[in-house]
């Protein structure tokens, strides 16, 4: 599982490209790859990252609940927690920027010219 500090630093990391992006929407580009290629890597590395992403992470039953509140009688409330799926979203599109990197593509704002 990851730590808090890995986790903190990724979604640092992930501000900061949507910062210096001005806002501006991101496209993966490789040149001399047309939309087709793209489609079709960008499907298989998300499926990639997906698979991985779920075999690598601890099943829901082993997932603690989380206490939101007491009752009057000092019972708490809780609920299943939902860092398991948060944890699942972050892996998966860590490795599936991971994939895409490993075949060439770079995450650029998109321009009028691509």
């Amino acid at each position: 599982m990851r730590s808090k500090g890995i986790l903190i630093s990724q979604l640092a990391a992930a501000a900061a490209i949507v910062l210096a992006a001005g806002c501006a929407s991101l496209q993966w580009h490789k040149p001399g790859t047309d939309a087709a290629a793209l489609a079709r890597d960008l499907a298989e590395c998300r499926h990639s990252g997906r698979t991985q992403a779920q075999t690598e992470t601890l099943p829901r039953a082993f997932t603690s609940p989380t206490p939101l509140a007491t009752t009057s009688r000092a019972q708490p409330v809780v609920t299943g927690s939902n860092q398991r799926d948060a944890d699942i979203l972050l892996l998966e599109q860590d490795l599936t920027r991971a994939c895409m990197e490993g075949k060439g593509y770079k995450l650029a704002p998109v321009t009028g010219d691509q």
